[in-house]
C-alpha cells in the first residue's frame, strides 16, 4: 500500500502534538509509516522501524488484548520480556472497514483526554487517506491463501456468509460490476480473480437479486454459493460460487443464475465427493435397486424381473431411495446426478 504524504504529515503533525512516537500498521503487522521519534523509544518501536514488521510475540500480546476487534481506543500494558512499554491502539476504521492500527507508546503517563480525542479525529483521517479499497485487496489475499482468517475478520467480518461469482468476457469486468455495486448503500467486498468478479455477501443481503441485476447489466453468468457459517469457509464458498457460476454457462436451462445447492449432476462433476446417494450407503439393498433401474433406464418390470422383486416391493424401494437421497426419479436431471454418483463409485473402488 503507497502511503501518501498527507499520511506522514498528519503522524507527524499529531505526534509532534502530544510529544509521543507513533506509528501506524496495516491490518498483517506490517508498519507502513512511522513518526520521528518523540519522547520514549522501547525495543519493540526500534526493531519494527528497522525491520518494518511485528515480531510475532508482540503480536500475540496485542491480540490478547482484542485489537483486532475493537473499534475503539485500547490501552496495552507494558510487557518488559519483550521490551515492550505500554502503548495507545487506535484502530483505523474508514466505512466501517478496517484498514490498519494507529500506535502511540505511552510509556509512563497515557495520554490526556484532550489528546486522546486529538489521536482519534486524527485516526479517522488516516483512514480515510490509507483506504483504497482494503476490502477488495484483503478479499482477494484471503482467497489466495495469502492472509490468515483472523487478520481477514476484521475488514470482513465473520458471516455467516455467501460468496457470488459473476463469470463473462474479462474486458472492463471491474468497471462493469463497480457501477452496479456504485448503487448499493453499502457495497460487498468485491474483487476480480482468475477470470470472475467475486463479491462476499453477509446472509441478511438477497444474493438472488444482486446475481439478476449483474447477469442483466454485463450479459455474464452468476453463481451463488451455499450459506456458510463463518469467514473459515470463505475459500470453500468460493469454488462452490465458481463452480455454479460455470454450470451457469454450461447449461442455459440452469439460468443466468445459478446457485450451488441447486446445481445437481453440474455440483457432482465439480466436487464427486457432494455425492447425493451418501444416505443409501448402509442400504446395499437400495443402492442395487437403484442402479438396476437406472441401468434398465427405468423400466420397472425389467428391474423387478432382474431382481427378482414383486412389483409392489420394487415401488416400496424406489420411494425410500426418493426418500433419502431427496431426488424425484421422474425427473431426468436428478436420474442423471444419481446414475452418475453409482458409477464414480464403482470408478473409485478399482
Amino acid at each position: 500500500m503507497v502511503i501518501a504524504d498527507d499520511v506522514q504529515d498528519l503522524l507527524e503533525s499529531l505526534a509532534v502534538a502530544v510529544g509521543r512516537g507513533m506509528s501506524v500498521d496495516d491490518l498483517e503487522g506490517r508498519v507502513v509509516a512511522h513518526s520521528a521519534h518523540h519522547g520514549e523509544v522501547d525495543q519493540v518501536r526500534a526493531h519494527a522501524i528497522l525491520s518494518r514488521s511485528v515480531p510475532a510475540e508482540v503480536e500475540a500480546w496485542q491480540e490478547a488484548h482484542g485489537v483486532t476487534k475493537t473499534c475503539e481506543p485500547v490501552r496495552i500494558p507494558d510487557n518488559p520480556e519483550l521490551g515492550m512499554a505500554s502503548r495507545l491502539c487506535v484502530p483505523l476504521l474508514h466505512q466501517d472497514r478496517r484498514v490498519g492500527y494507529l500506535w502511540i507508546i505511552e510509556g509512563t503517563g497515557p495520554l490526556s483526554a484532550e489528546e486522546q480525542s486529538r489521536a482519534i479525529h486524527d485516526a479517522a483521517a488516516i483512514a480515510a487517506l490509507l483506504d483504497d479499497g482494503g476490502s477488495s485487496h484483503t478479499l482477494r489475499r484471503l482467497l489466495t491463501g495469502e492472509i490468515a482468517v483472523r487478520r481477514a475478520a476484521g475488514v470482513l467480518g465473520e458471516g455467516p456468509l455467501r460468496v457470488l461469482a459473476l463469470r463473462r468476457d474479462p474486458a472492463n469486468l471491474r468497471e462493469a460490476v463497480g457501477a452496479e455495486l456504485a448503487r448499493l448503500r453499502r457495497p460487498p467486498a468485491f474483487t476480480i480473480l482468475d477470470r470472475h468478479a467475486v463479491l462476499l455477501l453477509n446472509q441478511r443481503e438477497d444474493a438472488q437479486a444482486l446475481g439478476e441485476r449483474l447477469a442483466a447489466g454485463t450479459q455474464g453468468k452468476v453463481g451463488i454459493s451455499a450459506i456458510h457459517p463463518e469467514l473459515e469457509s470463505a475459500v470453500e464458498a468460493y469454488r462452490e460460487a465458481v463452480a455454479a457460476a460455470r454450470a451457469a454457462a454450461a447449461e442455459p436451462g440452469l439460468g443466468p443464475v445459478a446457485r450451488w445447492p441447486e446445481l445437481g449432476v453440474y455440483r457432482l462433476i465439480a466436487e464427486p465427493t457432494a455425492t447425493p446417494i451418501a444416505s443409501l450407503r448402509e442400504h446395499p439393498a437400495l443402492m442395487l435397486t437403484l442402479e438396476s433401474y437406472l441401468d434398465s433406464g427405468g423400466d420397472a418390470q425389467e428391474t423387478a424381473r432382474l431382481l427378482h422383486l414383486h412389483r409392489t416391493s420394487l415401488y416400496y424401494r424406489l420411494a425410500r431411495i426418493e426418500e433419502l437421497t431427496g431426488r424425484s426419479l421422474k425427473n431426468g436431471t436428478h436420474r442423471l446426478e444419481l446414475h452418475l454418483a453409482l458409477k464414480l463409485i464403482r470408478w473409485n473402488t478399482v
